[in-house]
């Protein structure tokens, strides 16, 4: 029964591997006067890894593109908090997230959030050797997270009929890097991506994909290889996130 679930997930994450492809056209945000735009997730949501995440971070460049849409006037609120799981989201930010949305002012809501599950399993020996064993118990967990996955977008979607959501799947951050764990980051990843992925189907939460950028690309885009390793994006990783959140809206950076 665990082959099986396993193999539906993972089949879910080839099924989303598009590179930022969607079947459908992204809906194009109608242009309006003010708003908000918020921002929930973990540490790469909160601008970890940028240089100054007040401008170079992923919400601030989607920012930043988006502001001619809303005649230089849309406001900017960011609840990530570095750390954060799809439980403490729950727990600290879909509460703020939730009256925000009920004010019915906010125009876009990014979500970046699920990586920090699997960082538990990095204690399961079977895990660090192959993420998709049935020894690693990292299956259970993502289960765990479809749960907490849909009660944050329905949740979300069901405050915010007239906002527009996107959920991001991760790359391998490790890819490109000679990391000894790349091959696991990846089969971890690509698992978490199918359930990120068909949960944001079920709500009809647009996709953003960085994926296909990020590969091979570890080295360039992450500060993996800097004097103090860090595993999260730079200012060029960031830039990327940025274009496929864009790219998920049918938004052209000028």
């Amino acid at each position: 029964m665990r082959t099986a679930a396993l193999a539906l997930v993972a089949l879910a994450a080839l099924a989303c591997n598009g590179g930022g492809e969607q079947e459908d056209a992204a809906p194009i945000l109608a242009p309006a006067t003010g708003g908000l735009y918020l921002a929930l997730g973990d540490s790469v949501a909160d601008g970890s890894g940028a240089s100054d995440p007040e401008s170079t971070d992923y919400v601030a460049l989607v920012a930043e593109a988006l502001q001619p849409r809303f005649g230089g006037a849309l406001a900017v609120q960011s609840l990530a908090v570095p750390g954060h799981t799809t439980e403490t989201l729950i727990a600290e930010q879909l509460p703020l997230a939730l009256d925000a949305l009920q004010g019915g002012d906010v125009r876009l809501v990014t979500i970046t959030i699920g990586g920090n599950d699997l960082s538990q399993y990095g204690a399961h020996e079977a895990c660090l050797l192959d993420p998709a064993d049935p020894a690693c118990p990292l299956e259970d967990g993502l289960l765990e997270v479809e749960r907490r996955l849909a009660e944050i977008l329905s949740g979300l979607t069901a405050a915010g009929p007239g906002a527009t959501f996107v959920i991001q799947l991760y790359p391998n951050l490790f890819s490109g890097t000679g990391h000894e764990f790349t091959r696991q980051a990846e089969t971890a990843f690509g698992l978490l991506n199918g359930v990120i992925a068909s949960v944001a189907a079920r709500y009809d939460v647009l996709v953003a994909d960085p994926r296909r950028d990020f590969a091979g690309a570890g080295a360039r885009l992450t500060h993996l290889l800097d004097r103090t390793p860090d595993a999260h994006p730079n200012d060029d990783g960031h830039r990327v996130i940025a274009d496929a959140f864009l790219e998920a809206l049918g938004v052209e950076r000028d």
